[in-house]
């Protein structure tokens, strides 16, 4: 079977003009993010980053130490965000952020609503013990919440 040529322009039905990238914050988010664009560029769709941080549960016993500590977690968290944007923008400027506060996966899927996406890319977390436990790997939340097709990035593993 032979690979599609490279010169061949994309087919119309498999045009993408928006595309939503979940990031995590994690190790391989730039990963993620760059394999991004290198599917945006291939069909000149501009780039959405999101990040969803969670809704802190509070309660009675929380000091306002824990209060100015949570503050800067998410203040971190989205400077974190804005510099992986602004580091693609050099080389993809049709790239923005958005930064909300949620149920990651509902929140990934509501925004690709809203902006009538094409294509979501998330990352995949490592199958490890505490990821199962806990359920931290969102790809197959989006998955089953998405109103577009998603694609879930794995990272090549260093041989």
């Amino acid at each position: 079977m032979n690979a599609p040529s490279a010169e061949k322009p994309p087919d119309p039905a498999m045009s993408l003009k928006q595309i939503v990238v979940a990031i995590y914050l994690s190790p391989r988010s730039e990963a993620t993010a760059r394999y991004a664009v290198g599917i945006a560029s291939v069909f000149g769709a501009s780039l959405v980053l999101v990040h969803v941080y969670p809704v802190i549960e509070v309660n009675e016993f929380m000091t306002e130490e824990d209060y100015r500590r949570m503050d800067r977690q998410r203040q971190a968290a989205q400077a974190a965000l804005t510099k992986l944007t602004q580091t693609l923008q050099a080389e993809y400027p049709a790239c923005e952020e958005r930064f909300l506060i949620g149920e990651p996966a509902e929140q990934i899927a509501w925004l690709a609503r809203e902006l009538d996406a094409d294509l979501i890319i998330a990352g995949s977390h490592r199958p490890g013990l505490l990821v199962r436990l806990f359920n931290l790997d969102q790809a197959p939340q989006i998955l089953h919440r998405a109103p577009c097709p998603v694609l879930v990035y794995h990272p090549k593993k260093a041989r």
